[in-house]
């Protein structure tokens, strides 16, 4: 006899279940590894640049909070000959002849000048990407778990929960190959969504190792040629590149932009005398090689001559030279064939064999060498934060930076941003962090960076450092060093 009042409310129960009175919205979540198809790596090139991330003092003035989406106008202070000027967003007008290099100078000491270009790199974030918009299905939604506030309710709700998840399950076995989320579209969601999270954060280049990965390159394009109907995600992908490009491309403008404001440099040498310094004085740097291969060598030598110093003295071209002598393989060598044989084997795997480092130098040749020179070494991934990157200025080691960042002298044609989607050629460059001070004028730390393919030492802030560095190299310094 009891039985039946329980089995008439249950069944009550079973039939309110569905209204929203007896539910909350809930959201399908994917997370599923898979990419499009295999890409290659983004090809470099060799110019200077700087890095990014939030940063702020104590007893400076607070940085605001890290908003991280660029606007449109604010970051294009750089884009070459515009006729009209836009006074609104920030873009000044630019005479139709004006060369590159000197469109650079203006902006970049334009942003220095403007204090709310301290502390904050961003403007609005771009907006999460909406996959019922982007994808080619149409999948039935999860029904949302009942979650009642009664105790006495909940083993129902388990009941309840568990029957309407089960019905959801056979909707969906019940779908055609046609009408369910791929492999591929699910690891295409979970790259968005990893893309858009690291912009959030300030973490621009987590987002730009993702989404040059995925979303760039001819392998890439040949996939979503075929394949039209993801085309959407490859688009929504091409709109995140481009932010994070403009954004790493105004970090580096604004550092580099600093480099001759002389209040900067009056302010670092005052925090050398008063011994608030982190790392090594200011000093100038020379253009030692524009557009070289060399930026490693530059940066390991800078390093080494702002600390422990040379035994006895030591140009950049001796410097080079005696890398060369050491680590250089020939391909006569790897392969034991030479002339018309050797360039047919290398024409057949389409690339050259052997190592010349005055081509340029990796962790790994990097590595080796300075266990020549004698000094300690370490790769390691770049700080997030101010902290971080103030901890590298300890005594006995020097840090060198690797760069993966933008240029305005290093543009796309139109089919090649095209096909890359975004507008300018990614640029490997190595530099070496000098030191750091707490600027009065700008109520932030900066951190003063050497670099020799610009010729100048850049003031960066800790947000901007984060959002160029893509790997440091820290090598640790006992004494003076003797060339092999």
């Amino acid at each position: 006899m009891r039985r039946r009042p329980f089995s008439a409310l249950l069944a009550a129960l079973l039939t309110l279940a569905p209204f929203p009175a007896w539910s909350q919205v809930g959201r399908i979540s994917f997370e599923a590894p898979g990419a499009p198809a295999p890409v290659p790596a983004l090809s470099a090139a060799v110019f200077g640049a700087a890095s990014v991330v939030p940063l702020t003092l104590t007893g400076a003035m607070p940085a605001p909070a890290l908003v991280p989406a660029l606007s449109a106008p604010a970051a294009q202070v750089l884009m070459t000959a515009h006729e009209e000027a836009v006074p609104a967003s920030g873009v000044f007008k630019i005479a139709k002849k004006v060369s590159p290099v000197q469109i650079l100078t203006e902006a970049g000491e334009k942003a220095a000048v403007s204090p709310e270009t301290i502390g904050r790199l961003y403007d609005s974030a771009p907006a999460a990407p909406d996959f019922t918009a982007l994808s080619p299905v149409r999948t039935p939604e999860a029904p949302s778990p009942w979650k009642p506030a009664s105790t006495l309710l909940k083993p129902v709700a388990s009941v309840v929960n568990a029957w309407r998840s089960s019905r959801h399950a056979k909707r969906l076995d019940k779908l055609g190959p046609d009408a369910r989320v791929t492999t591929e579209e699910a690891g295409m969601r979970d790259s968005l969504t990893s893309a858009h999270d690291a912009i959030g954060t300030g973490f621009l280049q987590d987002a730009l190792e993702t989404l040059s990965r995925l979303f760039t390159g001819r392998s890439v394009n040949a996939w979503y040629r075929s394949n039209s109907a993801y085309q959407p995600y490859q688009n929504q992908g091409h709109a995140y590149m481009r932010f994070v490009e403009r954004a790493i491309k105004l970090a580096y403008e604004r550092a580099h932009g600093r480099a001759r404001d002389a209040e900067l440099i009056a302010e670092a040498r005052t925090a050398a005398r008063a011994g608030t310094l982190l790392g090594r004085e200011w000093r100038m740097t020379p253009i030692q090689e524009r557009d070289s291969a060399h930026c490693v060598h530059h940066a390991l030598f800078n390093a080494i001559l702002a600390s422990a110093g040379f035994a006895s003295p030591v140009t950049v071209e001796l410097f080079i030279e005696r890398a060369r002598a050491r680590l250089n393989v020939s391909a006569e060598s790897v392969t034991k064939a030479r002339g018309s044989e050797l360039a047919s084997l290398q024409n057949a795997l389409g690339f050259k064999l052997g190592v010349d480092v005055g081509e340029g130098m990796g962790p790994e040749s990097i590595k080796k060498f300075a266990q020549i020179l004698g000094l300690g070494f370490e790769a390691r991934g770049p700080p997030k934060d101010d902290a971080g990157w103030s901890a590298l200025l300890g005594p006995g080691r020097e840090t060198l930076i690797s760069l993966r960042m933008f240029h305005e002298r290093f543009k796309h044609s139109p089919q090649e941003a095209d096909l890359r989607g975004h507008d300018y050629t990614m640029i490997h460059h190595e530099v070496y962090l000098l030191g750091a001070f707490d600027s009065p004028s700008r109520g932030a730390r900066l951190y003063m960076v050497q670099d020799s393919g610009s010729g100048a030492t850049d003031f960066y802030t800790a947000e901007e450092l984060s959002a160029v560095a893509s790997e440091l190299q820290v090598v640790k310094t006992a004494g003076p060093v003797a060339l092999p």
